[in-house]
């Protein structure tokens, strides 16, 4: 770890190596996360079979799927600090947002693992037509780094309160109801041939003003 908080992107790359050797040695968030992901949609594939061109319910199940199997893992980011005695040193070597940034790139890239396994085992049990694919990862990346910030300002807010788990999922929602809204919905446009600017817009708009937020109130988390 960098000595010298000032130092933010060395804080910021040692923050994310951590957390990336942490996940690496116990992988419980991966395999939860990927477990419950692969449950779910077997589980839904025996029970309504392929899907073929409903785009609508194709749209909403990749999506939920995605977002249960990301709050099964995510809500942990600070927790494991907390529990692990580990967030006072934490503070003495690196600024609070450095620390945020890094756990928020950790976040992103467990997202982005967690797709690359679940979106072509969706794609082929659930029988959905070929995407196009420069629209369909486009809306995967935005909607991931959507989740991704949502799911780290939230997990700082709860992560030393009791009944975390509950709180987790009820103060996320909100903020992670506009994302999932808009991803569904250009997911089901990109199937259905129409365009999906206005949604990518919504995405990247949400993501900047949901960052920008989350950068200002950190140091305050911080303290408190």
């Amino acid at each position: 770890m960098p000595t010298n908080p000032s130092s933010s992107a060395a804080a910021v790359w040692a923050v994310l190596r951590k957390e990336c050797l942490s996940e690496w040695r116990t992988r419980y968030g991966l395999n939860a996360a990927l477990l419950f992901a692969i449950t779910s949609l077997a589980a839904v594939s025996f029970s309504i079979g392929r899907l073929g061109d409903r785009s609508d319910v194709l749209a909403g199940l990749l999506w939920i799927v995605l977002l249960f199997a990301a709050l099964a893992s995510l809500a942990h980011a600070f927790v494991r600090e907390v529990e692990g005695r580990t967030l006072t040193m934490l503070r003495l070597v690196a600024a609070p947002t450095a620390i945020a940034i890094g756990k928020l790139l950790f976040n992103f890239l467990f997202l982005a693992l967690i797709e690359v396994v679940t979106v072509p085992l969706f794609l082929m049990l659930m029988g959905a037509p070929a995407p196009r694919w420069g629209s369909f990862l486009a809306l995967l990346a935005l909607g991931s780094v959507g989740l991704a910030i949502a799911s780290t300002v939230v997990g700082a807010i709860i992560s030393q309160t009791r009944g975390r788990g509950a709180l987790f999922a009820g103060t996320s929602f909100p903020l992670l109801l506009p994302v999932v809204a808009a991803a569904v919905s250009g997911t089901r446009a990109q199937w259905n041939g129409g365009s999906v600017d206005a949604e990518l817009r919504l995405l990247a708009a949400y993501a900047v003003a949901l960052l920008a937020m989350s950068l200002l109130l950190y140091d305050h988390l911080w303290e408190d």
